[in-house]
């Protein structure tokens, strides 16, 4: 019983004691169903009235009744705001306080037990002062170790001070940035490049960086790496104005053609071909029909043999003799002879050639190079030819060239265009 009054007390004095706390004044008409532990369940009717300590932290003292049983409560609400969520705003409840058995039937026996709530709930704003309340709460009778279970309704009103807690606005404070007009990071004090195109690599002082000092900085610098003095195009690659691969710095053939494949100093890269011939020589020597001697007027033929000779000091030299079809074939080879070795015996008389590098030899009509049916045939058939050992080596010297790009045709060519 001594508890009962001092939790009377409390109740009482609460919100005498509050009322001069600036606050928020609450009423709350409640309604809700009645669960106890033992006996009949029922509806349960009450009336609680509340003051605000802080802004998350309320009392209130209600009184209410089951059907065979009422209560009297001091409890403390709280509902900080980092829990609320919209407009909802959720809340746990805790007290103690009484509750009078049959106090309403007027059975002698009735009882007062001492009792602890515990629940939880949430208040949901209609307007500036009226709020929905729903709240489930668990009642726990010490004295009988019985909970009995109430859930709520209600529609509470306020009045009163401040319903929100007052909010003083501190306005964050505003950081004025140095100007930067061209926007690379260096403020236009210390920028002596303030017109740097947006997105440049720069360096502390705002201008653009060029690692390899060519003047094209490296932002558009497409060979970063140019050696440091060498004359350069404006993407920063060495200047080629033949387009063959080679610098101009390194070209020492820059006019080189584009199809043209080049070596390391930009010139073309040649294949040289040799072929190898036997040096003959026909000298105009006319003879007489039947006759192998030779007329002073034709000496100077048989000097260009001499001369051929001596240019070629280590060549064998063959004196071929060769006749027309007229006469005898057998007497034509012995007249072709003849005639072959009269000149090789003017060759060594007249100009000192040594008899060790002179033959003679005769092929009769065998081997024409010309028609045998006319005079004019017949007398070129009638010739002595020179023939060395020594052969004369042609070189033709040719440019390699870029493989030509052969046309695509057919299908392949239709799906290449139409890729495009």
């Amino acid at each position: 019983m001594k508890l009962n009054r001092i939790a009377l007390a409390v109740i009482l004095a609460a919100p005498l004691a509050m009322s001069a706390h600036a606050g928020l004044y609450s009423v709350t008409p409640l309604v809700g169903y009645h669960s106890p532990d033992k006996g009949d369940s029922g509806a349960y009717v009450g009336l609680s009235a509340g003051v605000k300590l802080f802004p998350a932290v309320s009392v209130e003292a209600e009184y209410g009744k089951a059907s065979d049983a009422k209560f009297l409560n001091a409890n403390m609400l709280i509902a900080p705001q980092s829990w609320a969520s919209g407009k909802v705003s959720p809340y746990v409840l805790f007290g103690f306080g009484k509750e009078d058995i049959d106090a309403i039937t007027g059975i002698t026996n009735g009882r007062t037990d001492t009792t602890m709530n515990l629940g939880g709930g949430a208040l949901y704003p209609l307007d500036d002062k009226w709020s929905f309340r729903g709240e489930l709460r668990a009642i726990h009778n010490s004295d009988w170790s019985k909970t009995d279970y109430l859930l709520l309704t209600g529609l509470q009103y306020s009045w009163g001070g401040s319903q929100q807690p007052q909010v003083i606005y501190t306005p964050e404070p505003v950081y004025v940035l140095p100007a930067d007009a061209d926007g690379d990071g260096v403020v236009d004090a210390n920028d002596r490049c303030p017109n740097t195109p947006l997105g440049w690599e720069v360096g502390t002082d705002g201008c653009p960086l060029d690692y390899d000092q060519d003047r094209v900085p490296n932002s558009i610098d497409e060979c970063p790496n140019t050696p440091i003095g060498m004359q350069v195009g404006a993407n920063g690659c060495p200047l080629d104005e033949d387009k063959d691969g080679v610098s101009d710095a390194k070209d020492r053939c820059p006019g080189t053609a584009p199809d043209i494949i080049v070596d390391d100093n930009g010139c073309a890269k040649t294949i040289t071909k040799q072929s190898t011939e036997a040096i003959k020589e026909a000298i105009n020597v006319v003879f007489d029909s039947n006759q192998s001697i030779i007329k002073s007027e034709f000496k100077g033929e048989v000097a260009k043999i001499a001369d051929l000779a001596k240019a070629n000091g280590n060549s064998f030299i063959t004196i071929e003799g060769h006749t027309d079809s007229s006469g005898n074939p057998a007497k034509n080879k012995v007249l072709s002879l003849a005639r072959a070795t009269a000149v090789m015996n003017m060759l060594i008389s007249d100009y000192g050639i040594d008899t060790s590098r002179v033959s003679a030899v005769g092929f009769g009509s065998t081997k024409p190079v010309a028609t045998n049916a006319t005079a004019e045939g017949k007398a070129q058939n009638r010739r002595v030819i020179a023939v060395l050992t020594a052969e004369k080596v042609n070189s033709v010297t040719t440019e390699l060239k870029k493989p030509v790009k052969k046309a695509v045709k057919g299908k392949k060519a239709t799906k290449r265009k139409a890729k495009k």
